[in-house]
């Protein structure tokens, strides 16, 4: 019988007491295609009360699905005996770790990291733009709407940006569909800086 480690976690005893200290808000990113193996490196990721930020686990996985990342947050969970009661997780918009730390951690709010939104509507939406005038008009647009303090604020920075950009309704699509329809409360600022 051969046995073959498909996910392997990790985590120094020093970042798990760390964490006890300060179990507020996690972080989560893979990294991509930067061993050997090629296997995605999930970095997790604590923040102290003065905002410095430190190591708790790391965890290679065979694939990036739900089931892989289940049982890295499972793990995660039963090392720290259940005496952690997570209040935010931050990650990018990878489905499958959404879903899992729904499932793993249900308490716990899971927003969405403004930086990862901001490089993939870069990413999707400059080229659409057919001058670099039109695209920093959005981009100060987007971001303005994405920092709305308050939802009247941001209702009304929305009905701008549409009314603005619907010249471009892919770019509009876009940012409807992929972000605000779906997400809005995970991101923007009228919901997440309580």
């Amino acid at each position: 019988m051969t046995v073959t480690v498909t996910d392997l976690f990790w985590a120094h005893p020093t970042s798990l007491d760390l964490f006890r200290s300060f179990p507020r808000l996690l972080i989560m990113d893979c990294t991509y295609k930067t061993n050997r193996y090629r296997l995605p490196l999930l970095e997790i990721v604590g923040v102290t009360s003065t905002e410095m930020t430190f190591s708790v686990a790391f965890a290679y996985l065979q694939y990036e699905r739900c089931d892989n990342y289940t049982w890295v947050l499972a793990t995660l969970r039963d090392v720290m005996d259940g005496l952690v009661l997570l209040a935010i997780i931050i990650t990018d918009r990878e489905l499958a770790l959404m879903n899992s730390i729904q499932k793993i951690f249900p308490s716990g709010r899971h927003l969405l990291c403004r930086w990862h939104i901001s490089k993939n509507a870069l990413t999707k939406c400059k080229k659409m733009f057919e001058t670099q005038q039109n695209w920093e008009k959005f981009n100060n647009e987007w971001n303005s709407l994405v920092y709305s303090s308050s939802e009247i604020q941001y209702d009304k920075r929305l009905k701008s940006l549409l009314k603005e950009f619907s010249s471009y309704p892919d770019v509009v699509y876009y940012v409807m569909d992929t972000w605000l329809a779906p997400y809005s409360d995970k991101f923007v600022a009228a919901w997440t800086a309580t």
